[in-house]
């Protein structure tokens, strides 16, 4: 098991399982700092910064990550503007042998861009913000693939909200106020090869494949530090509120070992089935163990 946990931890700042090391199960500290950006469509793209400290605890661990995304010019249906997010996220897991239970709860802030409504010379100006939760959990079964493979089908659920505040100004300088609540559950499925390869099997790569489903996209925004979350803000800015979306991703991540306690992960991944233009996301992370 404790090699388990170690895949789990080896891409603490991408979300996305990998192979690490053995000598990193002796390991009790991980932090880790990972960035990248989403292309929206081919035009539009959105950046995001993540940070993250993790503790091994016995055959699981707990991780505490903060991630701030920039929406830049991708323009959002949900009030036709670029909507940008912060969040923090507590998450923790344990495993049995070749399955692992993980789970996380995260809160954070979406913040949109003023809106103008009405002719340039006396617009009515929408200023909106609001706080987004979320909590979930996945089940992951690892089986061995010869002696250098594993093959990790997945499963998760997700309930996540937005509770958006907007304060309206109107041409006469009068204000007024409009609160609304958006709640989702979403589901994920997902399949993941990885292959180690190099001396001690200190480096993987391996291609991966998900389909998600959510009853209300608008809300969701599960906040880890994967292309796949990147990919389900981007939709939480795009859909209209209460509109459900289903949507696949196809994509390829590596971890190398770059000594016995630095290690750099990459990724990048390609949506499919978006109810507005498809999206691709690529990214890249260093983690420190200690």
């Amino acid at each position: 098991m404790m090699k388990k946990v170690g895949i789990l931890l080896a891409l603490s700042t991408i979300a996305t399982p990998a192979l690490a090391a053995e000598e990193e199960n002796e390991q009790h500290w991980r932090v880790g700092f990972s960035g990248g950006a989403t292309l929206v469509g081919g035009v539009d793209d959105q950046t995001y910064a993540s940070a993250s400290i993790t503790r091994n605890i016995g055959n699981g661990y707990v991780q505490l990550s903060a991630t701030g995304v920039d929406a830049g010019d991708a323009q959002g249906l949900i009030f036709a503007v670029p909507a940008s997010s912060q969040q923090l996220r507590l998450s923790g897991g344990t495993g049995w042998g070749d399955i692992s239970l993980d789970g996380y709860v995260s809160a954070g802030r979406r913040k949109f861009d003023d809106e103008l409504i009405g002719n340039d010379g006396s617009p009515i100006i929408v200023n909106s913000d609001g706080n987004i939760f979320g909590i979930g959990g996945s089940a992951t079964y690892d089986l061995a693939i010869g002696e250098s493979g594993f093959l990790s089908p997945s499963i998760e659920v997700d309930f996540n909200s937005v509770d958006i505040g907007r304060a309206v100004t109107l041409p006469s300088g009068r204000q007024a106020t409009v609160e609304e609540k958006e709640k989702g559950v979403s589901g994920t499925i997902s399949l993941t090869y990885t292959h180690l390869f190099g001396k001690d099997a200190k480096h993987s790569f391996g291609p991966h494949a998900a389909l998600v489903v959510s009853s209300n996209s608008t809300a969701f925004s599960p906040g880890s530090n994967s292309g796949s979350a990147r990919m389900a803000q981007f939709v939480a800015t795009r859909n209209q509120p209460g509109e459900g979306d289903a949507w696949a991703e196809f994509g390829v991540s590596a971890s190398f070992g770059l000594g016995k306690n630095l290690r750099l992960s990459l990724f990048a991944s390609q949506s499919a089935g978006f109810i507005g233009p498809e999206a691709t996301s690529v990214g890249a992370g260093l983690s420190l163990g200690f």
